[in-house]
């Protein structure tokens, strides 16, 4: 996964709470969004220095060569032909080789074409986790769980903002509460950041509970 470079001061974390609204239910939440973001503020830094550690040690990237492009050329109309020198092409993930396996086989009818397409990937997986597992001996420790927390943090993070955003005021005061906070500029970049799209969302949220606050009050 990769790690943005978080810049989250100390103090506006620790002022969140003071400024949190009167809402108990709204206030729940913000507490559970701080906590996100403090723990993405943890565990960022790590993942990112035990993530360099790692690449400088274990050297380049893994990759596994698929074949190799002959010569081309490209044509354009007035104007000169463009030479293309041929070469090895590589695959540069797991994911790559698996996904051109299934094209692979489709484009073949014969029984031993599709069992020499099935090993040639065999042994292209068997090549690229070779690589894997050595590269792997480089990793330092504490490497896996730290991009496995973080990765937690920033679901958390996504998870809490979609309940902001999905909250339903109750009361006049809720209503306040969460348009104070949505509209809160110094706060939105650290903490909560809803696109346009769902603020319109919330928008149309407050709109229906001052309605039907206003055919009570009527």
């Amino acid at each position: 996964m990769s790690t943005p470079n978080l810049v989250l001061p100390t103090g506006r974390l620790a002022s969140a709470a003071d400024r949190r609204p009167k809402s108990k239910s709204l206030a729940t939440l913000i507490d559970k969004l701080s906590a996100a973001v403090a723990d993405v503020e943890k565990w960022s830094p790590r993942e990112e220095r035990l993530g360099d550690e790692f690449r400088e040690a274990a050297g380049p990237a893994p990759k596994v060569k698929g074949g190799t492009r002959p010569p081309s050329r490209i044509v354009m109309d007035g104007k000169p032909d463009i030479e293309l020198e041929g070469g090895d092409w590589f695959y540069h993930s797991r994911e790559a080789i698996e996904d051109d396996r299934p094209k692979a086989l489709a484009s073949v009818d014969s029984d031993a074409e599709r069992k020499e397409i099935e090993a040639r990937f065999a042994a292209l997986l068997a090549d690229w986790d070779a690589q894997i597992a050595v590269r792997d001996q480089h990793k330092p420790r504490g490497l896996d769980h730290a991009k496995h927390m973080l990765s937690k943090a920033h679901r958390a993070w996504s998870a809490v903002e979609d309940e902001i955003i999905n909250f339903r005021p109750r009361t006049i005061e809720e209503v306040i509460d969460l348009m104070a906070y949505a509209g809160h500029d110094e706060m939105r970049s650290v903490f909560f950041t809803p696109g346009e799209g769902q603020l319109k969302f919330m928008m149309r949220n407050v709109a229906e509970v001052l309605r039907k606050l206003d055919t009570r009050a009527g």
